[in-house]
């Protein structure tokens, strides 16, 4: 089988420690809106328990995931560096805690922390290339786009911790907004993958079972 989890952020304990006491903490529910695309941004988010979508909105109402973050993770960390406003929004997709520091806090503790920031520019160059990726896989079709993403998790920005653990923990709805299709066709899809013993499917889970059939699928 195989392990599906993969880590985010390498935060020491004491890092951890500084982050939760550094702001404010706040807490959200599944659905509720951290921050929005193209507003001011005016801190730092550092998720503390749960977990959260990060997502771009066109302007046609078209919603196009960008990564899922597991506690503990940091978000919000570009507008922070550069000033500018949210590049996306942030939504919590479970029960989260999170801690909001300021940016002026956020700014002195990256520039005390040098190791903290050069975590933080690794990890927004892994987003980056998530969406290299995710951008390039829009031209196949919805099988061969969900087939490679379930290969290849690291890269579509699925940032979680357990190592472990072989089961991939997202929703349907996650995996539609990841490779630009519908809930519905994911689903179908997925029982197609299932039935021809690719996945295992459990609720909320997914493992994979055969490696090389899902390697035939992705390109073709």
């Amino acid at each position: 089988m195989l392990a599906i989890y993969t880590k985010y952020y390498n935060l020491d304990d004491n890092t951890r420690d500084i982050l939760k006491h550094l702001g404010t903490p706040l807490e959200y529910g599944p659905g509720e809106m951290i921050y929005y695309q193209d507003e001011p941004a005016s801190g730092l988010v550092y998720l503390d328990e749960g977990k959260i979508k990060n997502f771009f909105l066109y302007s046609d109402g078209t919603e196009k995931t960008l990564c899922i973050l597991e506690a503990p993770s940091i978000t919000g960390e570009t507008a922070v560096i550069d000033g500018g406003t949210s590049i996306c929004s942030a939504v919590a997709v479970t029960q989260v805690k999170i801690v909001f520091i300021p940016r002026e806090k956020a700014q002195e503790l990256l520039a005390s922390k040098p190791e903290l920031m050069m975590l933080i520019l690794k990890y927004m160059a892994l987003k980056i290339r998530s969406m290299q990726v995710q951008a390039q896989e829009i031209v196949s079709n919805i099988p061969q786009r969900l087939a490679y993403l379930l290969l290849n998790y690291k890269k579509y920005g699925i940032f979680v911790h357990n190592a472990q653990d072989p089961r991939l923990f997202i929703k349907h709805d996650e995996l539609a907004g990841f490779i630009g299709t519908t809930r519905p066709k994911v689903t179908e899809h997925l029982n197609n993958f299932s039935r021809k013993g690719l996945i295992d499917k459990g609720r909320g889970y997914i493992v994979i079972k055969d490696l090389e059939g899902l390697r035939k699928i992705s390109r073709h």
